[in-house]
């Protein structure tokens, strides 16, 4: 119930921040926070007494859609890290946003709806809550990215993330269904070791999802774009959450695939290749933010590639290193934010001596940055020590090559930090102008740098945290620990080799590339080129095939009906046809075809409205003849709205049709009685191979014992056939509506005509 109760609570926070942002202004995102803040006070709750609340919801049983929920280790860990940081994001929003920032309210609700989509995502226990809450932070961080909706570039950027995110939602939904039907449980808990093509093709799609939302080569390339977000949303979505979710979704389905010999080569191949990019493309930026999300793209890599081993010491290093990076990204972006603030640039060439100006934005850098590269006593310095003992680890020349490239890029990490350290507070010559500190900034930022010193300090609570959340992916991950000190060993020694190898590699580019140009986004430009084909080839085959044409439309109706119903002449049963139930059936259905007759061929329009009326009357006659009064009563009802429809709306058309030749009727006359023949062919070639016996008996027990009700039609209407009826009470509605819309436009017409 609690997991529900907080959804509803970031619903309606949301829903209320809609219409109260322009009135309240910053204080919308302060009211923004209490969700989020409420959670992480739960979250750690869960963590203290290692409870498991769950929750479910069945949509259809019988198709096993359910939307499950569960807060389990990993659950509670993730749940902490949205919703704190949530929480301290929304504060470092206020401080960010000026008095007279616009849509604040606008923001603030989109960015509560997200938070609420991220944590459905980190509760999700079947894979169809996942790939719900998965799609709906596709679409809220589409609308954070493009919040600045009059800047172009922020509306391409915000186009090129819907677009890659999305297409990366129908790959997940496409491996989901194959992961379904070969595992044969929607439960993500439950699902167990796959094997087959099958799970094959599941690995590919689930990989290729987990790469577009985190950002991997080469779906990498809207990352860097929706950097033109404001940076809460950089320092929240870009860091902390959204770019986890494909590293969670791997990390969850690695239990069922990890057996899949596509699976680790795969994701070696995305993890690793990104991992190195990405930090190539870090040390080439001169904007602090890109160097970010440029570093962002690079430790995702190396999350994704510790997941793809499959191995127990992996997935414990990846989980630990998900929680480091969390806290010193959101925290390096917010001080990114502060200085862009309060300077009014991010280009590191343009910035010199902000260490002396802005000291406390520099301390949590230092901090934040020393959690990055690894270094002691910050909560990065046992994570990447566990990520390089389970390299290292490795055996083989696969082994050997893994390791190589992961001590490679983390060698450029610690090159990238110090190149964003030296270039955004060092610099020479007189220092940059800052304007006032605003405590809303500097605050979250400063909690979040302590954050990292406090995981360091208190590394048993850590440890057994995220040991408790390694289990629930691998029972043998459970068995390793965080420490402070690991002794002289062989990982110790290479993250030495790390640190000084880097520190001499990012102190010589940053001399070398102070004075370059900015790259040019090459990957992201042929995206958007890509986007914008697939858009005009879309207009140009909308254009050319509805051309407006209704005569080409029906032709073309009518073809594609025949051609589906050829195959149904083979298996036609004419013996086993009955052709009628009585003289009345067959004096109703010859009336219906004259009917029907008479529409072609009648020339004035109001007699081809009631010629075409008397066919729906003719088969609401039908109706009654077999036995189903309420379906005549539907039908009776429809064709009178459509007739006194259509007499309203040709009372503003010449009465008679334009004169046509007997080819055209003919025509009209043919091409209705093919269509006719077509379904009466695929009609009777169903009645004809019947597959079972009707299931009436069974109806008639459901209609009393769980229908409760004595009429079987009724039941099934409002029951078996719920969805279907609920879609025919809205034909009726809208029919309705454009009736009264008809009759109004006819009034307002006359008046104007009287007057």
């Amino acid at each position: 119930m609690m997991l529900w109760t907080l959804l509803l609570l970031y619903v309606g926070t949301a829903a209320a921040l809609v219409p109260l942002g322009n009135r309240v202004g910053r204080r919308a995102l302060w009211l923004g926070a209490v969700p989020s803040a409420v959670t992480a006070v739960w979250a750690l709750d869960l963590l203290r007494t290692g409870r498991q609340p769950s929750a479910s919801f069945t949509w259809v049983e019988g198709l096993g859609l359910t939307m499950g929920l569960q807060v389990d280790a990993l659950g509670a860990v993730m749940t902490l890290l949205v919703a704190g940081i949530g929480a301290l994001v929304f504060v470092y929003a206020a401080g960010y946003f000026g008095d007279g920032a616009a849509d604040l309210g606008r923001f603030a609700a989109t960015l509560t709806a997200f938070a609420a989509a991220m944590l459905g995502l980190v509760w999700a226990d079947t894979v169809w809550s996942l790939f719900l809450f998965w799609e709906l932070t596709s679409i809220t961080s589409f609308l954070l990215v493009g919040h600045k909706d009059a800047d172009a570039k922020a509306r391409t950027a915000a186009r090129r993330a819907l677009v890659i995110t999305v297409a990366g939602g129908l790959a997940l939904l496409g491996g989901f269904v194959v992961l379904v039907d070969a595992s044969g449980s929607v439960s993500l808990r439950d699902l167990g070791p796959v094997t087959g093509g099958g799970a094959a093709v599941a690995a590919v799609l689930v990989l290729v999802a987990a790469a577009t939302k985190s950002a991997q080569v080469p779906f990498h390339v809207w990352l860097p774009g929706a950097m033109a977000a404001p940076t809460p949303v950089s320092a929240y979505l870009h860091s902390a959450t959204m770019v986890k979710a494909g590293v969670l979704l791997v990390a969850l389905v690695a239990p069922a695939l990890g057996e899949v010999p596509v699976w680790t080569p795969l994701g070696l191949a995305f993890g690793l290749g990104s991992m190195l990019w990405g930090a190539i493309g870090a040390l080439r930026q001169r904007d602090a933010k890109l160097i970010l999300a440029w570093g962002t793209v690079s430790q995702l890599g190396l999350l994704i590639a510790l997941l793809a081993l499959d191995e127990p010491k992996a997935t414990f290093a990846a989980l630990a290193m998900l929680v480091a990076h969390a806290i010193f990204k959101a925290a390096l972006f917010m001080v990114v934010g502060e200085v862009d603030v309060r300077t009014g640039t991010r280009d590191v060439t343009a910035l010199a001596g902000l260490w002396r100006t802005m000291p406390l934005a520099f301390g949590v850098a230092v901090i934040s940055g020393a959690s990055m590269m690894g270094l002691p006593p910050l909560l990065g310095f046992p994570a990447k020590e566990a990520a390089i003992e389970a390299v290292l680890k490795l055996e083989g020349g696969d082994g050997a090559l893994v390791a190589a490239l992961v001590i490679g890029g983390s060698v450029l990490t610690v090159a990238y930090t110090l190149r964003f350290l030296v270039g955004t507070f060092g610099g020479s010559g007189a220092p940059t102008e800052v304007a006032p500190a605003r405590p809303a900034m500097a605050v979250p930022s400063a909690v979040l740098a302590a954050t990292s010193l406090a995981g360091f300090v208190a590394l048993g609570v850590v440890s057994g945290a995220v040991a408790d959340a390694a289990t629930t992916l691998d029972v043998g991950a459970g068995a390793f620990d965080l420490l402070r000190w690991p002794g002289l060993t062989t990982a110790l020694w290479t993250s030495v080799g790390i640190t000084a190898a880097g520190t001499v590699l990012g102190v010589a580019l940053s001399r070398r590339l102070a004075a370059g140009h900015a790259p040019a986004p090459l990957g992201a430009d042929l995206a958007d080129r890509s986007i914008d084909g697939v858009v005009r080839l879309a207009r140009t085959i909308a254009a050319t095939v509805q051309h407006g044409s209704l005569p080409v439309y029906v032709l073309v109706m009518v073809t594609t009906t025949v051609l589906a119903a050829s195959p149904f002449l083979w298996s036609l049963d004419v013996d086993s046809l009955r052709w009628s139930d009585g003289w009345a059936q067959v004096l109703l259905a010859l009336a219906v075809v004259v009917a029907a007759l008479g529409v072609a061929r009648v020339d004035s329009r109001l007699g081809a409205a009631l010629a075409l009326g008397a066919v729906g009357v003719g088969v609401a006659g039908l109706f009654v003849v077999q036995g189903a009064p309420d379906l005549a009563l539907t039908q009776l009802l429809v064709e009178t709205v459509v007739v006194v429809g259509f007499v309203i709306g040709l009372g503003h058309l010449t009465r008679r049709f334009p004169p046509v030749g007997r080819a055209w009727v003919g025509t009209r006359v043919v091409v209705s009685g093919l269509v006719g023949i077509a379904v009466a062919v695929g009609l009777a070639a169903a009645a004809s191979a019947p597959t079972g016996a009707p299931p009436v008996a069974e109806l008639t027990a459901q209609a009393v014992d769980e229908g409760g009700g004595d009429n079987v039609v009724n039941v099934i209407l409002t029951d078996i056939r719920a969805l279907d009826t609920l879609g025919e009470v809205m034909v009726l509605v809208v029919v309705a509506v454009g009736v009264l819309a008809l009759g109004r436009a006819g009034r307002t017409e006359r008046a104007e005509e009287a007057t």
